[in-house]
Order: structure tokens, then sequence, then C-alpha cells
């Protein structure tokens, strides 16, 4: 390593003479057949088997004992990943280090050799370069490499006129794990031509890591973008790259970060600071912008979004997605999935969640802003100062929201929704995940369910985090109720931006709502058009407040103003004079007249006939506004609990008797702090500023509570009943403070890890058990999904993978049957039915185990096949011909009593003779010089292996001592545990078969072999007891299970 520091000194000085781009092949470790490598056999798009590695390599926090070779330039841990999309970029949710991913064909050209060695000159040339070259590390030494070396490989279709040479080395001690990439100084090409031309071009090659489902993953600059990467390093040397990629924690992939020399240093995408070096993180429609402290992405017009996700305008997008959590004590599980259609020319939002059940779907449609988010990622600005949600967030963001309804009867119900957004797919479709917990107020099914237009502003209250609240009403067969959303959106934010707009209130309008809840389909739909623009606080009313009369107030109409009359006074609202109507100090209602009280002689208001009240309020005798349209335009019908009476209130922003009008008024809200809004004051008949959630003040002036702001990483930021106020709380598998969350041990809970797909997975490295997914699921392992044949190409050669809207699943091609991963030809029709070849004395009845077949069955008193059917004998129950060393007993196969030999005889039960009984005594030498002769049962000597020896008497061997233990299958794994177990002994693992199903297992101990069936195969296989040399016996079994 040494030289090679010193080749690239020497490169500097006269770097007007010599350009270097990468390093020669020679510098590379050795490899090929000389030095005993292994190959992989040309092709494309092929992958090896399971390669067992010599040591574990740990890779983020996950230790693997093997590993997959792919052609495409890359290497892969959970299944080999042989095909090449063309249309997908890291991170693909799998663990996988790609070195140069690519569309490789060797068909014409190259050949990919690997290896492992703990050979000792590389063993020391692995160490001197960790240790030169990452802090921390100066005693490491490796105990084992694996290398793998990518030579003269070509491109898709078999071309061979341009080759490229790379390698990786994976160098490991089984407790920590480092990463090399070689590129040679001759890589003469980048994409092919092109397998999937007519739907994608090739994305330019990637080199990165990949932490799997929902995992950390980093990419080289240039990865996807340009394949700067080969020329680049971060040690100085041209071509070569090294990271630390095991023992990660909850950080990511480490960079060497001890560089000598003065050659320029290509960092990875975690440190870059210049446009020069960062530009392959903007999108390919965005643009790379330098600040003083670093650089940001903007979309380059008409693209919108935050420039490391750019979308094209007028381009419809989906949201899809599962929903899960638990409502009214119901647990939802998985079973829901949202579908969401984009209209982005016009803001309009389709969605749809399957599978709700009957009882919920009815309260659900409430829920209506579970896809309202969606509105406000794809909404209409409506001023160029205005932006949508996805021009902050990129589609990638998390959701909280809790969602208040104010019950007549029950006090409070409260629902809490998690959404999290992880954007585009490689179908460019955004996913999405939504939670959902607590409890919905009880509506009827069939009621009829309508929500009422809103506005709705979103502010943003920190770097990274917005934040809006908004009371609002939803109807149940034309009665208003009240409910409130209190949410918080956060998000990925470029630290080094200057946001120019960042302290505008924005108002989301949404209109033309649309729920309904199909009971026969079980599908609840929402639809909602959304537009979103600058809320400015201020109105025409403080400018021109003065043409109004002394005794009126200015409203808004819309964008105009209005002078209006106050209580008690008559007129345009420019001139006002006093009302006739005034009784005393009250303004009596319209439907009311003014009298003198007999108690008190003073002028009262007092109802006319036909109606009842205070005189001020009046409403019609034994009619409210829940079965009759009385409220005015601007009003709506709501109970009061206390009461216990419906009446018409008016709507936010306007004010009367919510009878016979409702004006807009903005009265005592003219000095609001933008972080506060304008609501009413019943105590004193007024209007006044509230701070908003998250703010705190006299509405006049609000200043932020940032109570989130030292959240862990694996925390979210909630709002807490108990305190009134937002906490950080760890998430779903960490534990913690909130504001430090550490990764819980499964051992100690068990129920973190998904109950359908997880398991918990113990490293006995560090001593320490984490939650994974097992094999046909994917994700993290504390949330595991179904993976289906378009994950793993896992169908037979004769079927095919087939969807139907949601899931994948293997089906077999006409002509064929079975379950889809393994299909026989169906065979043709045929039997008795065709043939005709029953006895005389049976009958052709179709086959209860194959429909398709029919088969003979002799008739009742014969015996036989069918095909040839016997006179059965007189049982023996009826005629008692049996011998006397023979019973008559009861035989279920033929449906009949039969005689049949006592213990120590033999014959067919009429007739019955002694057995022969093998006497070792009687027997010179028939005994193992390591066995006795004893007495057995019925009087006989046999012959028995001594203690310490083991074997059937007649030949025995010693027993080797490795101790008691025991055989389990589990899943795809055959697990070995010591019969007298020790605190956090999960076992080891003896065999690992991808796709296996283990069910039963038995063992041969003198042989040293265990066997087994498997399910999913339909083999049964047998091994060594250490787990090698693994062999299928049988095959073809449709679903063994038991063994013996």
């Amino acid at each position: 390593m040494a030289q090679l520091w010193l080749l690239a000194f020497v490169v500097l000085v006269n770097c007007s003479l010599i350009k270097v781009d990468a390093i020669a092949t020679d510098q590379f470790y050795p490899f090929g057949p000389f030095k005993g490598d292994e190959t992989l056999e040309p092709g494309d798009d092929i992958s090896t088997e399971e390669i067992k590695l010599e040591e574990t390599v740990v890779f983020f926090n996950n230790s693997f004992r093997t590993i997959y070779v792919n052609l495409n330039g890359h290497v892969s841990f959970d299944s080999e990943i042989p095909d090449y999309r063309a249309d997908q970029t890291i991170p693909f949710g799998l663990y996988l280090i790609a070195v140069f991913l690519a569309d490789i064909d060797t068909r014409a050209s190259g050949r990919v050799y690997y290896r492992s060695t703990s050979e000792f000159d590389l063993i020391q040339k692995a160490a001197i370069e960790i240790r030169s070259n990452f802090t921390g590390f100066e005693s490491f030494i490796p105990s084992s490499l694996f290398i793998v070396t990518w030579d003269r490989v070509g491109y898709y279709n078999e071309q061979a006129d341009k080759l490229n040479t790379f390698q990786l080395v994976l160098a490991t001690d089984g407790q920590d794990s480092f990463a090399f990439f070689h590129y040679s100084d001759d890589m003469q090409w980048t994409t092919s031509q092109g397998k999937f031309k007519t739907t994608y071009d090739d994305i330019p090659p990637q080199a990165g890591f990949d932490g799997g489902e929902g995992g950390n993953f980093l990419t080289l600059s240039g990865s996807a973008m340009t394949g700067a990467f080969v020329h680049g390093s971060n040690v100085n040397i041209p071509g070569v790259w090294m990271h630390h990629i095991g023992n990660t924690g909850n950080g990511n992939i480490k960079p060497a970060d001890i560089n000598i020399g003065e050659v320029t240093l290509f960092e990875v995408e975690t440190m870059q600071d210049s446009c020069f070096q960062a530009s392959s993180l903007c999108h390919s429609n965005a643009q790379c912008i330098d600040n003083d402290r670093g650089v940001c992405c903007v979309c380059v017009p008409p693209f919108y979004g935050n420039g490391r996700h750019c979308l094209e305008p007028g381009v419809p997008q989906k949201v899809n997605g599962r929903v899960y959590g638990n409502l009214n004590g119901i647990s939802l599980n998985d079973d829901l999935l949202m579908h969401t259609y984009v209209v982005t020319t016009d803001g309009r939002t389709y969605s749809a969640i399957s599978r709700v059940p009957s009882s919920l779907g009815a309260a659900i449609q409430t829920l209506n802003s579970i896809g309202g988010i969606i509105g406000w990622l794809f909404a209409v600005p409506v001023s160029t100062r205005a932006s949508n949600g996805y021009s902050f967030t990129g589609g990638i963001l998390n959701r909280t929201a809790r969602v208040t309804f104010q019950s007549p009867d029950r006090g409070e119900y409260v629902v809490r929704i998690y959404q999290i957004f992880s954007g585009h797919d490689s179908l460019n479709n955004i996913h999405m995940e939504t939670r959902i917990e607590g409890n919905l107020p009880d509506i009827p099914v069939g009621a009829t369910v309508s929500v009422d237009d809103y506005n709705e502003n979103y502010k943003r209250t920190a770097p990274g985090t917005i934040k809006s609240f908004i009371a609002r009403s939803y109807r149940v067969n034309d009665v208003a109720y009240r409910y409130t959303w209190d949410n918080t959106i956060t998000f990925e934010e470029c630290e080094h931006q200057a946001l120019i707009n960042s302290n505008d209130v924005l108002r989301l309008s949404v209109t033309r709502h649309y729920v309904k809840h199909s009971e026969h389909d079980k599908v609840v739909r929402f639809a909602m058009t959304s537009k979103i623009g600058i809320f400015s606080g201020s109105d025409q009313c403080s400018e021109t407040s003065q043409k109004c009369d002394q005794n009126a107030d200015c409203v808004l109409h819309g964008d105009l103003y209005k002078c209006v009359c106050r209580p008690g006074y008559t007129g345009s609202g420019e001139n006002c004079e006093a009302d006739v109507r005034l009784c005393g100090q009250n303004f009596c209602d319209s439907n009311a007249r003014c009298a003198l009280a007999q108690d008190t002689n003073q002028p009262q208001c007092i109802c006319n006939d036909g109606f009842h009240g205070d005189g001020i309020r009046c409403v019609i005798k034994e009619t409210n506004c829940n079965n009759a349209d009385i409220c005015a335009v601007n009003a709506q019908c709501v109970y009061d609990g206390n009461l216990r009476q419906y009446y018409c209130e008016c709507m936010d922003e306007f004010s009367g008797d919510g009878l016979s009008s409702c004006e807009a008024t903005s009265t005592g809200c003219d000095n609001c702090d933008r972080h506060a809004k304008c609501v009413s004051d019943s105590v004193r008949n007024t209007h006044v500023c509230q701070c908003d959630a998250g703010y705190t003040g006299d509405g006049k002036q609000c200043t932020l509570i940032d109570t989130c702001a030292n959240c862990d990483r694996n925390a979210r930021c909630v709002f807490s009943d108990d305190i009134s106020d937002y906490i950080c709380v760890c998430t779903h598998g960490y534990e913690g403070s909130g504001t430090t969350c550490q990764l819980r041990d499964c051992r100690e809970h068990p129920s973190i890890c998904d109950p359908d797909g997880g398991i918990c997975w113990f490293d006995a490295n560090r001593n320490f058990s984490i939650c994974r997914c097992n094999y046909g699921y994917r994700g993290d392992g504390l949330k595991c999904q179904p993976t289906g044949c378009d994950v793993y190409d896992d169908c037979d050669t004769n079927a095919k993978c087939i969807t139907d809207g949601s899931i994948f699943s293997c089906q077999c091609n006409e002509g064929y049957i079975g379950d889809g991963r393994r299909c026989i030809p169906q065979q043709p029709i045929s039997g008795c039915n065709v043939l005709n070849d029953c006895d005389v004395n049976a009958r052709c009845v179709p086959d209860t185990d194959n429909q398709h077949q029919y088969i003979c069955r002799c008739n009742p008193g014969y015996h036989g096949d069918g095909n040839t059917c016997l006179l059965r004998s007189v049982p023996c129950n009826q005629v008692n011909n049996c011998d006397r060393n023979a019973e008559c007993v009861y035989d279920p196969d033929i449906l009949s009593y039969t005689c049949r030999c006592t213990r120590g005889f033999d014959g067919d039960g009429l007739v019955c003779t002694r057995k022969e009984v093998i006497d070792c005594r009687r027997t010179q030498n028939m005994c193992s010089a390591d066995a006795e002769c004893v007495q057995g049962v019925e009087d006989a000597y046999v012959c028995v292996c001594k203690p310490g020896f083991r074997g059937d008497g007649t030949s025995c061997s010693s027993v080797v001592h490795e101790g008691n233990y025991l055989i389990y299958a589990q899943g795809s794994k055959l697990m070995r545990i010591a019969s007298e177990t020790r605190p956090r002994d999960y076992g080891q693992q003896v065999i690992y078969i991808p796709g296996m199903l283990a069910v039963g297992v038995d063992t041969d101990c003198q042989e040293g072999e265990v066997y087994w069936t498997d399910a999913a195969m339909g083999v049964i296989r047998h091994a060594k007891l250490n787990g090698s040399g693994t062999e299928t016996l049988v095959k073809g079994l449709k679903s063994p299970e038991g063994i013996a």
C-alpha cells in the first residue's frame, strides 16, 4: 500500500506529463484460476449458488455466513439477484454491495472469479490498508478475505468491443468488516445496448451499499448519474475506494477517514460541500446551487419538487400503500390497502381504501384527510409564492395527525394517524404506509356522511417541520358535528438553503368533497380538489372602515367589503339609524314583539304565537333544526349537550343568531400574530386571537415551542394528552427517553418482531438479537411484508408470475397442476369410464382423491383392486376357524374380521407355527467384542452393546462424546441446540436453504446423519450432522410432513 501512496504522490508532481484515471490490474489483489478461484459460467443475468464464507461478514448490523455473486457487478446476502433492472436505483431494499452495477454480458468476453482466502501475505496487505486509512483500527487484523473480480467483462447484447475490469475485496475478522473497490485504468463502457430499450434506457452504472428494506444506504459520487466513481477515490488513489461496512449502529457506512498525500480527494455523498463534488445528488431536472455552508438542489422550471426529486407538471401521480392499526377495538392488521390517483392539472385526488370492516366503514368516511395529505402534496398553487407539499418534501415525509371528535353524548373521541411516505418506487409510484389508532364515534351503517369544504393553514415552524391545526365539520344525515385536526409534517430539508418565503402561511383550500362507503365492496372512497395560496392575514376593512357609519361594522365578502349596521340599528351600513324595534336595551327577534312585563312594568321582548324563546331569540314551537331546515345561510345545526337540544350556530368567521342571519365579522382579530388564528369567544360574544398549536402567547404575540428539537433519529414527535404538548417517543422496536433511543433485544421483547414474517435472530458474536424478516418476506424485521414472485423469481419453469393488483403469485401454465412453485403435467382424464376394465363384481365410481379420475371398486362381499375382485371368505367372527395360537380381530383395510397369529407365532392365522428364536447363547461369536449376551423378551437372549458403545449388538462402535444436543426445524433452517439449555442460548444454524420449509426431522446418530422433509419443495433431504453433504433423497412428494 505504501508503494501505491508513493505512486499517487509522483503522479501529482508530474501531473503535466502523466494522467492517471485509475489503477492497473496488476495492483489488484491476485485473481484467476491460478489462484484457485471459482469461476461463474459465461452468460447473461446469472448468479452463483449460495456460497459459504470462511468467516462471518458483518454488514451494517447484520452477520452473514453466506453470499451470492451476481454477474451484473454486485454481491448480495439474503438471496441471489441475477436480473438487471433498468428502472431501479439504489436503494432496492435488499442487502447488497454494488461495485459496478450494470447490464454485464460474458457470453462473448470476460469471466467472473471469486474465492475466500486466508493467505498470510494478503491478510497482512489488507490489515495495513485498513490501519492506514481508518481511525481506531490500528490493531485490526482480518482473518479472511472474500475476493470477487469481474475480468474484462463485456456488455449486453454479447458485445466485446469495449471491456471493463473491476474488483471487490471484503475483509473480516468475524466481528467487523471492510470493503475495498478497485477499478482498472482501462474502464471502457458505462451502459449496454439496452435490454429494455423500448421501455427504459439503461441507467448509468451504480456503486454503493444497500442496508435492506427501510435501512440506511450509501452511493458513490456519480452513481446512476455519470459513473465518475470509477476515476474517483476516498483514499487518494484514483480508482480505489475503502469503506467500513460493519457494526454501523444507527449510522451509515463510513468511508476511510485518514488520507495521506496531495492528490485531490474524491469524497462520497455524505461529505460533499460543493456542486463540483455533489452534482450527482440533484435530480436530472434540477440545478445544484452553491451556498456559503454547502449545496442545495433546485428543480428547473417548469419541473417542481425539492431538487432531489422533481416532477413534470401535469403528469398524473399514483400513491399506494397499506393501512393498519386498531380502531374501536378492531384490529386492522395489514389487510387494508389504499390507492390514490392524482390529477395534478386541477389538484383532484381520488382515494380508495379496500377491505374495510363493515362496522367501521361509515365512521372511516370522516377521516377523509387520510387522503387529504396527498391533496396537500399535489395542490395547485394559485400564487407564484405558494408551494405545494411535494415542493417541500419530494414525496418523502412523515405525517402525524391527532383527530378529536366532539360527541354530544360521550365526550371526546380521539384518533391518531401516522403516515410514512417513502418516495417513488421503481414504477414511479409513491409508496405510503398509514397506521390508525384510537376510537371513532359510532355512525350507523347506511348513514349518509359528508364533509364540509374548508380552508386550512400550513406553517413551517422549524427546519424540516410543517404544522397545521383546524376545527371543521362533518355531517351525518345532514346534521353537522365538529372535530379538530392537529397535523405535524416532518421531512428532510436542505440545511444550507435560504428559504425566501419561509415565514409565509400557506392556505390550503379543499372543496368538492366526496366520501362514500360501499358495503358490498367493503371500500371507502374519498375525492377532493385542493388548491394552495398565501394567507396574508390582511383585509380591505382595515383601510376602508372609516366609510362605514359609527354604528356599523365592516365585514368581508370574498375580496370585497360591506358595511353592516350593528344590532339595534338599521340602514345601508354607511348610514345607520336606531331600529324602532328596540325594546328597552334589547333588540327583539323578528318573530317577537315588545311589551311591558307584568311583574316589572319594564319593556320586554315576547315571542309571537307559534314561537318560543326569550324574545331576543325565538324558534318555532315543537321544531328544531334537526328535523327542519330553519338555520340561516352561513349557519349549521349543532347539538348542545348541556341543553340536550339542537340549535343553529353561525360558522367560523360569521356572527349572528344562527336563525335570522349570520354576517361575516373580523371583530377583535385585527392584530393577530402570524402564528395565531381568529377564534370565537362565546363568553364575551366576540372573536379573539389564539396562538397556533406549537406556539405560546396572548395571540397578539406568539413564540415557537420547539419541544421536539432534540428527538432521537429513531423517535417521533407526538402530541401528549396528559401534558397537552408535543413529546419525543421512541419508534417501535426501540426504547429510551425519546431524546435517546436504543434498539431493543428481541430475546427480551419477542413481541416487537413482526408476528407473521419476523424472526428473532441471534448474533452470537455480539450476544445480541435483532428482528429480521424470514424468507418470503421483506422489511426491517419489526414490520415484514410478504414478497411474491415479482421479487423472488421462484416460479416453476412451467408457471408464470401473475398479480391480482396487490399481490404477486405463481400460477401453473395450462396443462400443468400445482402451487405454481412446483408444477407437474396434468394427467389426461381417463379411467374405467373410458377403459371399461372393471371386474364383473365391481363398479366404476369417481375417485375421491382426484375429481378428474374414475376407479373400479369391488362390490360388497368382494375384495380386490376393482379390476380383479374375489369373494370374501366367511369371517372368523361368524365361523371360529382360527388356529389355537391365533385370535379373531377386525381388519379395517378389508372391512371384516380375520385370523391373526398371536405373539411368538407365524402364519396366516388359520395355521400358526412357533417362531424360531435366535439365541446368542447357542451361537458363538454372534455378539461383538464390545457387546454382551443378555436376556430379552420371550425368554430369548440377545446381543446388547456395552456402555460407551452403540449399535445392534452384533456390531458396536464407540460413542463420540460431543455433548447431548437436539436438532430442530425453523422454516428454511435446521438448528442445533444443547439439550441442557443455557440462558440466552438460541442454538446454532446447521443448514440453511432459501425457500425451504423443513417440517419433520430425524437423525441417525450411529452414521452421523440427519434426515428431514421439505414441505415447500416436496422432497426428503439428508446431510451430515455438521451440515455438510446435503443431498435430496426423494422428490415429487405432495407436502411431506412427518418422517421416521
